[in-house]
Order: C-alpha cells, then sequence, then structure tokens
C-alpha cells in the first residue's frame, strides 16, 4: 500500500498533472482534451483506492473478501493512464519534430503504458491464482517484479523528470534552452540503457543487461553534468527558492548512480535494493516535484488572481506570493531526513529510520501548508504583497 500511495498517488499523479500543463507549454500547442484530464483524475484516484482496498484483502489483512477489488483497481488504473497518453500524445504529434525533453516525455508514457500493463497483470495474478500457469507465475513474479519496478521508477519517472527538469529549470534560471550534444547523448544512452536492462530482465541474459546498466549510468551522468552547465549558464544571478533546492533533487540523483553502481560491481543487491528504491522515490523524484511545486503553483495561482489585471492595477511578483525565508528550512530538513532515513535502511537502523521519517513528515507538512497558503491565501496577507509591488505601467516597457 504506501509503495502504491507513493508512486501512484503522489509521484505518478503529480507528474501526469504536470504534464497537462507542461506540454501545452513546451509545443505551444493546446492541450487535446481538457476534459480527458479530469477523466484521467478520477479513474486514476478511485482506481487508487480500490487497488489499496483490494491490498488489505490480502492473505493476513483486515478486508477479507475483497480481492477482487485488484483487478477492479488496477483497470481503472490503466484506462486513466490510456487516456492521459492519448491526451498527451495528441497534443505531441501536432508538435512534431520534437525538442529534446519532448523525447524524454514520450520515452517516459511510453515506460508508464508498460508499468501499469504489467501492474494488472500481477492484480489479475493475485486475485486468481491460477489464471497462469505455475511456471508463469513464478517468472511474473520474480523477473516481471525487477521489470515492473525499472520500468515504473527509472523508465517512467526517471526519464519523464529528466524532461521536465530540463524546461522548468532553464525556464526559472534563466537559463538557455538549447542542450546540444550533451543533453542527446543524455537522452540516448539512459533511454536505450534502461530499454536493454528491462528486456533482458525477461530473459535473464546478464551480460546485455550489464551493458544496459553502463548505458543508462553513463546517460544519467551525462545529464547531470549537463545540468551544471546549466546552472553555470544561467542568468539570474539570485535563484528563487526552488531553483536553489532542486539541487538537492540532482545531487540524490548523482548518490544514486554512484551506490548504485557501487551495489552492482559487489554484488551486494541484496543490501542495496531496498534504500536505493527509497532514495530513488523520496529524494531524486519526491524533492524535485516538492521544489518544482513551489514555482508552479504561486505561478498558476498568480495568473487565476492577477494575470488579467496586468497594467491596470498594481499586482504582485509571484514571488511575493510565497515566503521563501520562512520555507527554505523546511525543504533543507525533508533531503536532510530522506538521506539519513535511506543510511538507515543500509545498515538496518531502525530507530534511526523511523526518526528521520518522522522529521520528513514534518518537512512535507510545512511545504504542504505552504502551498495551500499559496493557494487559498489570507485577503490580508495578498493585499500587503499587492501593495508592496509598484505599480505597473506597459506603456513604458521597452
Amino acid at each position: 500500500m504506501a509503495v502504491h500511495l507513493t508512486t501512484i498517488g503522489w509521484a505518478s499523479m503529480l507528474m501526469l498533472g504536470a504534464l497537462q500543463q507542461f506540454v501545452p507549454v513546451l509545443t505551444t500547442k493546446d492541450l487535446a482534451s481538457q476534459t480527458a484530464s479530469g477523466i484521467t483524475w478520477a479513474t486514476m484516484t478511485a482506481g487508487l483506492l480500490l487497488l489499496l482496498l483490494g491490498f488489505l484483502a490480502l492473505p493476513g489483512g483486515a478486508f477479507a473478501g475483497g480481492l477482487w477489488l485488484l483487478p477492479v483497481g488496477g483497470a481503472l488504473i490503466v484506462s486513466g493512464v490510456l487516456v492521459a497518453i492519448w491526451n498527451l500524445g495528441t497534443t505531441l504529434h501536432r508538435a512534431w519534430p520534437w525538442e529534446l525533453p519532448v523525447w524524454f516525455i514520450a520515452t517516459g508514457l511510453g515506460f508508464l503504458l508498460l508499468t501499469v500493463s504489467l501492474g494488472l497483470t500481477f492484480a489479475i495474478s493475485l486475485s486468481d491464482p491460477y489464471w497462469l500457469s505455475p511456471n508463469l507465475t513464478v517468472v511474473l513474479f520474480g523477473r516481471g517484479l525487477v521489470a515492473h519496478v525499472v520500468g515504473g521508477i527509472a523508465g517512467w519517472l526517471t526519464l519523464t523528470a529528466m524532461g521536465v527538469a530540463y524546461k522548468l529549470l532553464s525556464m526559472f534560471t534563466l537559463a538557455p534552452e538549447h542542450r546540444g550534444w550533451w543533453g542527446r547523448i543524455a537522452y540516448l544512452l539512459t533511454a536505450s540503457g534502461l530499454l536493454d536492462i528491462w528486456i533482458n530482465q525477461w530473459m535473464g541474459t546478464a551480460v546485455t543487461s550489464a551493458v544496459g546498466w553502463i548505458l543508462a549510468a553513463g546517460g544519467i551522468i551525462a545529464y547531470l553534468m549537463d545540468m551544471i552547465r546549466l546552472y553555470h549558464a544561467r542568468k539570474r544571478r539570485s535563484m528563487e527558492l526552488n531553483a536553489r533546492m532542486a539541487r538537492g533533487a540532482l545531487v540524490s540523483l548523482a548518490l544514486l548512480v554512484a551506490f548504485g553502481t557501487w551495489a552492482r560491481v559487489t554484488h551486494q543487491w541484496g543490501r542495496w535494493a531496498l534504500p536505493l528504491i527509497f532514495f530513488g522515490l523520496y529524494g531524486w523524484i519526491g524533492g524535485l516535484g516538492l521544489t518544482q511545486l513551489y514555482k508552479i503553483i504561486p505561478f498558476l495561482a498568480w495568473l487565476e488572481s492577477f494575470g488579467k489585471k496586468m497594467g491596470k492595477q498594481r499586482t504582485p511578483r509571484v514571488q511575493d506570493l510565497v515566503n521563501e525565508p520562512r520555507d527554505g528550512p523546511a525543504y533543507a530538513l525533508y533531503f536532510i531526513a530522506v538521506f539519513v532515513a535511506a543510511v538507515a535502511l543500509v545498515f538496518h537502523w531502525t530507530w534511526l529510520f523511523r526518526g528521520s521519517m518522522g522529521l520528513a513528515l514534518v518537512a512535507t507538512a510545512d511545504i504542504s501548508r505552504a502551498l495551500w497558503r499559496v493557494r487559498h491565501p489570507r485577503r490580508s496577507k495578498r493585499e500587503e504583497a499587492s501593495m508592496a509591488s509598484p505599480r505597473l505601467d506597459l506603456r513604458k516597457e521597452p
């Protein structure tokens, strides 16, 4: 339940929601259907709730007789994903030929389809143990489970996050958006490496799978080097909180590659697999999502409240809707707590893991409070922000 709350309820819903807003900006094309976005949200939310109840119906759970909820919930999630892929894919198709970030996103969506399809197969197998033959069941819950994790966390979430970060951080730091050969190498190596890993996980060929890991690691290293170039080339010298704290997510990705390589070379996957998956979900994906929401939500709230008032009356800046000195420590606490929790998993320090996750919970709650206040501000605060900004006269703009 915790894994799917994180991967579907948090990471995937966040990513799909962001893409509904991000793809039209990236492609300069209107989203194919706003109604389809609502359908995606409704079906995936309902599917996730049913899936969680289905997990409670497994042997030892607290909800007996509800195994049928697993395939029903899985089918709803797959349906929502198919609608999202049609909606986003139609929009992307209108923008051909694609820019670099679009290639990351399109490939990530392909991995998403593979992941949820495999997940539905798991759900059906758990509700009906005799649906597949014993040999196929062993393969499904052995090699297939690893392929499910690789496709979801590395293929869908990581590739999509890489593409989104390329565009968002370029926009928010005023850095050049054209990435040149660095970006192309990062995409080709990472995408081909992850696809090789996913395919060879089913085939059980160790040599070609090792090639895939080398390609993927090389691609991510190229990506991180390119992100360093992006930060150095930025025109905005004083970075906002979301761009500063996004470096924590990128450092988390770098640590994932470093320790993942170490675990593979030393054949210690049994010890490192869980900490790496945890750190990937909460340090890299979760950290990037939380940091970029700190800019995205204020921007959308500003457009809704002040976009039509530009040039007609005093309007605040987007930054005036948040309190960076107040909210910065929560982000720092989040990244520190997640890193310590991952270390605690490596050494099986249960007490330290629980304490660190308690601090991460406090940090996340405080970040959520800040984001909620942006969307639902106190009237006095908004009036103060409006009065603090000088009157904008478009006639004086060059």
